[in-house]
């Protein structure tokens, strides 16, 4: 006769792992809580992997700031010397491309609009002898490439054959065209040209150019404005 097989007396009743039928029922509630956590974190988990593997993956959103101060020379030409801030916010690998920059100026009074094109990028480098400022040719228009860890601020040229101002109020707007976007970036300004401003560069030649700023409150009280608008420097 075969011999029967009993449990040994020191392994629990039911399969291995699982409480014992005559577990009490706060521990048995703790494990299946422990079971559901689990697998609760390993869900949110996923679901932050694929979160962050979309967000590398998406589109830089791309933000335009202009300077405080824009600077004129005019002569046969005018020349506006613009130098925005462009950068993104967002965490991704992928790069933005601004493949053009246009400048558009309007007369408030109705004048004829100029026609300005961006001629080339430079930089500007400071004479302590003179106390100003010397302007260098950088490169030609090209392509400018905008991520987190590399933000852009450009010394923009921007050229208008044949056109000077005249005095009074002018609408600006800098268009940015992106690679990765049918609509363009567009950032406004305005820009008032006072009497004394035209006398002032008709007065100079084309190689001198003039500071324009907009953070200046005695020059926004004194040309009555009623937001922050590019005017003649007294500094």
């Amino acid at each position: 006769m075969g011999v029967s097989e009993n449990p040994s007396a020191d392994e629990p009743e039911g399969a291995a792992g699982e409480p014992p039928p005559d577990a009490p029922a706060p521990k048995k509630r703790f494990e299946q809580a422990q079971g559901w956590i689990g697998t609760l974190v390993g869900v949110v988990a996923l679901g932050l992997s694929i979160y962050n593997l979309l967000a590398l993956q998406q589109e830089p959103a791309v933000e335009v700031a202009l300077p405080h101060i824009i600077r004129i020379a005019q002569g046969k030409d005018t020349w506006l010397y613009l130098q925005p801030t462009l950068s993104t916010r967002v965490k991704t690998e992928r790069v933005e491309v601004v493949t053009q920059i246009e400048l558009e100026l309007r007369p408030q009074n109705g004048g004829k609009r100029p026609a300005f094109f961006w001629d080339e990028t430079g930089s500007f480098s400071y004479n302590a002898a003179s106390h100003d400022l010397t302007y260098q040719r950088v490169a030609d228009p090209s392509p400018l490439l905008v991520s987190q860890t590399a933000p852009q601020q450009p010394l923009l040229l921007f050229n208008a054959v044949g056109w000077n101002f005249a005095e009074g109020r002018y609408v600006g707007t800098l268009v940015l065209h992106r690679e990765s976007s049918r609509q363009p970036l567009r950032k406004r300004f305005c820009l008032v040209i006072s009497k004394d401003a035209v006398s002032i560069m008709r007065k100079a030649d084309q190689y001198k150019f003039h500071d324009f700023r907009d953070d200046v409150p005695a020059i926004q009280r004194e040309l009555g404005l009623p937001g922050s608008c590019y005017a003649l420097s007294p500094v």
